[in-house]
């Protein structure tokens, strides 16, 4: 999940913070779906080379009601990772209305190992600096590799080529309960197959770990334990609890603290903020605003949305030292406040790259593309435009957040920081959907209470999305969910700076579950 489009918030800079007169454009039309899609088309057409598997493995799988389309190839690991398609019904709730198919992948190490299952948010796709249409590249969870399990990755309903309603702009079936109900009918079908024999934990990063979370709760005790990384538990379209702790971040707040005041200093300082305004107008152009007025909130907005992408996605240790002071020159000054995820800094391991690269990918419009075995495969967007699921679903049922601009309130004014906050709010009018008001969120809060399922959510102690974790107060009402707040941690479940405190609390929590014995 991605932080909010500051381009947008520059536009309507541009026009004077006239929401009025920057009109939102109209919907697109969805175009016609080229023929070449329109056909069968071969979704093993790939670069990624076919292996014969295990003849036992594909037997069985075969035999599975609803798999089709079984493709075995070599994963990066070296491990054989199988791909299929699982017919699921398009309406659970009304099975007449036919069946999709659902992209699902199996690493498969043997019988005697314990499984996880990564319930996807997003699209099934490998890693982007390599090619994402390839699944060979596709990122392992990180207990994966801690345990050396079999895994599971399902794709979400509505992304990639996992499309209930095809091609179209049309999200009916879009819902926590149908993704759920999904990764049950899936569930139990591998459960049935005579493949597995260990123990099942559920995980997933961010939205992919609010599938988690959610499905632990739709359809309790199917897994043995959950391990939801990250995902926020939004209850409106503009909670403001993501926002508040981008600037009061739980482990990090010495340093963020030093942000805002050499911030604050540069704002107060007539001659530096010349030569700010003068920087941030050379690198957005008119996109910064007309006057000195809607600079400054520009320039104020760009520092709130890179400071959400750093503590989200970027180790703290690898740009403390970018924070400047008041000795620092403009363009020290500047330098921090354009660095975000996209960043290139020093010292980062290939582990912590590869992380990142995930995290982009999902913000990127590689969550609407078609298939990832044919070479014709492309993001949506080449040929017209088809909403992205993961925005329409937060108008759904999922929630989203604003922005808080308390620190420079003062200075913008009431009315800019509504404007602000304003143009970033998602409104289900835009996608024709309706929102629930935070209903569903809320009942799953409240069933967190009392749920029988064995789950620990972990958060990191940098990350903004934490604002909106799991309440210490719904966590001590039950004995069977449990927390940990990551110190200094982003938004991911690689460990490269975990300490070892929270490591250990990691697998004192998974050893039961996922150590072989």
């Amino acid at each position: 999940m991605k932080k909010k489009n500051l381009w947008m918030l520059a536009a309507i800079l541009t026009c004077g913070l006239m929401l009025d007169s920057c009109a939102k454009e109209d919907a697109p039309a969805v175009a016609p779906v080229p023929s070449d899609m329109q056909q069968n088309t071969n979704k093993f057409e790939t670069d990624v080379p076919a292996i014969s598997g295990d003849a036992k493995v594909i037997a069985a799988l075969k035999q599975i009601p609803g798999v089709t389309d079984i493709k075995c190839f070599e994963h990066e690991s070296e491990d054989t990772m199988y791909y299929f398609n699982f017919e699921q019904d398009i309406d659970h709730r009304n099975p007449a209305l036919g069946k999709f198919k659902q992209q699902v992948v199996l690493l498969y190490k043997g019988k005697d190992h314990n499984n996880v299952l990564y319930t996807e948010g997003y699209a099934l796709a490998g890693d982007p600096e390599v090619n994402y249409n390839r699944l060979d590249s596709l990122e392992l969870p990180a207990i994966v590799d801690m345990y050396e399990t079999n895994y599971v990755g399902v794709e979400h309903r509505y992304h990639g080529w996992s499309l209930p309603q095809g091609f179209t702009n049309d999200f009916t079936y879009l819902s926590t309960w149908q993704q759920s109900t999904d990764l049950h009918c899936i569930v139990t079908a591998l459960k049935a197959s005579g493949l597995f024999a260990g123990k099942w934990v559920s995980t997933g990063v961010s939205k992919c770990g609010e599938t988690t979370a959610y499905y632990a709760y739709h359809y309790p005790n199917e897994m043995d334990a959950y391990v939801p990384y990250c995902g926020p538990y939004l209850t409106s379209l503009a909670d403001p609890r993501v926002g508040d702790f981008v600037l009061e971040p739980t482990s990090i707040k010495a340093d963020i603290e030093k942000v805002k005041t050499a911030y604050s200093y540069a704002l107060n300082n007539k001659p530096l903020m010349d030569q700010l305004l003068s920087l941030l107008v050379k690198e957005y152009g008119e996109r910064a605003g007309k006057t000195r007025e809607d600079q400054t909130a520009s320039l104020v907005s760009t520092l709130i949305g890179n400071l959400f992408s750093k503590e989200s996605l970027v180790h703290i240790s690898l740009w403390r030292d970018w924070i400047p002071t008041e000795k620092s020159s403009a363009e020290e000054f500047m330098k921090f406040l354009m660095a975000d995820e996209n960043t290139k800094y020093k010292n980062e391991s290939q582990q912590e790259i590869a992380a990142r690269h995930r995290m982009k990918m999902r913000d990127m419009d590689l969550q609407t593309t078609f298939g990832q075995f044919s070479r014709r495969a492309a993001p949506i967007a080449k040929y017209g435009n088809r909403f992205k699921p993961y925005n329409v679903q937060k108008c759904i049922d999922l929630g989203d957040y604003v922005y808080s601009y308390a620190w420079f309130e003062d200075l913008l004014g009431t009315e800019k920081v509504k404007m602000l906050k304003d143009a970033t709010i998602e409104s289900p009018d835009n996608y024709g959907v309706t929102y629930d008001n935070g209903k569903f969120v809320k009942e799953f809060l409240e069933g967190m209470k009392t749920t029988p399922c064995k789950i620990l959510f972990v958060f990191g102690g940098s990350d903004p999305w934490t604002g909106a974790a799991i309440s210490d107060d719904i966590v001590s009402a039950n004995a069977n969910i449990s927390k940990l707040i990551v110190f200094e941690g982003v938004h991911t479940d690689v460990t490269t700076h975990w300490n070892k405190e929270d490591i250990q609390t990691l697998k004192k929590f998974l050893d039961p579950y996922l150590k072989k014995q």
